[in-house]
């Protein structure tokens, strides 16, 4: 194990899931290795390890809380960031540990890692799940070109404008666009979908991804206003394209048709 390293450590999408079927096994080698941990909430972190077969007592493992709101307080986040680099400095390998996923990605991770970049030490990530990806992959929309949007506003009005706004992005190149909502607002979340996006767009909502409950569907706005669905109270990650992959292919055929016509 290489000493003086963050080392980022994905957890499964569900935090009663086996551990051992939802992460690689050099991830779990490694998380039982290591004694010092950024997480993001100490009780269910202690929890984690203790599902994934930390072979310590979970008094002996060194934690250090990084949140939203730990981040956003400058006081303690530079006092967070002196720790984690005095852990380093010390020799100690650090684990990064997400409550769920990939650390930094859709999470307050990356100022610890650039602060552990401009300080020279590696930073070493390993593979595991993210519910992102997972919904993209499952989505049957463009990924070839796609973009994160994080969280949209959360009041009604700018909520809506900014649906307007990705769905033109769509439109004007194809692009998927990925964006999550806390949970107790996606049912307004879907209101706002069926009321202000066109009846050709399509939206893909995958909830509970990794779970027992998960549900991915592809569907038209007008077909979701015909179905009268809500995710509730699940996590969940939504899609938009305006060019769906059977509109792409059907393209390409076209293409390739009017090429074998000139060039038979």
């Amino acid at each position: 194990m290489t000493c003086s390293a963050l080392i980022l450590l994905p957890s499964a999408l569900d935090p009663i899931s086996d551990p051992a079927s939802a992460l690689p096994a050099p991830v779990l080698s490694e998380l039982r290795a290591l004694n010092h941990f950024v997480v993001e909430d100490a009780k269910s972190a202690r929890a984690w390890l203790k599902r994934c077969a930390w072979p310590k007592p979970l008094t002996e493992a060194h934690m250090l809380v990084w949140n939203e709101h730990t981040a956003s307080h400058p006081a303690i986040a530079q006092e967070s960031i002196a720790k984690l680099l005095e852990w380093l400095n010390q020799g100690y390998p650090v684990g990064l540990l997400s409550d769920a996923g990939l650390p930094a990605v859709a999470d307050p991770g990356q100022a610890l890692i650039a602060a552990v970049h401009r300080a020279g030490y590696p930073v070493r990530p390993h593979i595991g799940p993210s519910s992102i990806m997972l919904a993209l992959m499952a989505s049957g929309l463009n990924g070839q070109h796609f973009e994160f949007k994080g969280y949209l506003p959360a009041d009604t009005a700018a909520r809506e404008a900014a649906l307007g706004a990705i769905e033109a992005l769509s439109q004007k190149d194809g692009r998927s666009v990925i964006w999550i909502e806390t949970p107790y607002r996606n049912d307004a979340m879907m209101t706002s979908i069926i009321r202000c996006l066109k009846a050709d767009t399509e939206v893909c909502v995958a909830t509970a991804l990794g779970t027992e409950k998960q549900s991915i569907h592809t569907r038209t706005v007008a077909d979701w206003r015909r179905r009268v669905w809500q995710p509730g109270r699940e996590p969940s990650v939504f899609i938009l394209g305006c060019q769906p992959a059977l509109t792409q292919a059907a393209v390409a055929t076209e293409h390739l048709k009017t090429h074998r016509r000139k060039h038979p």
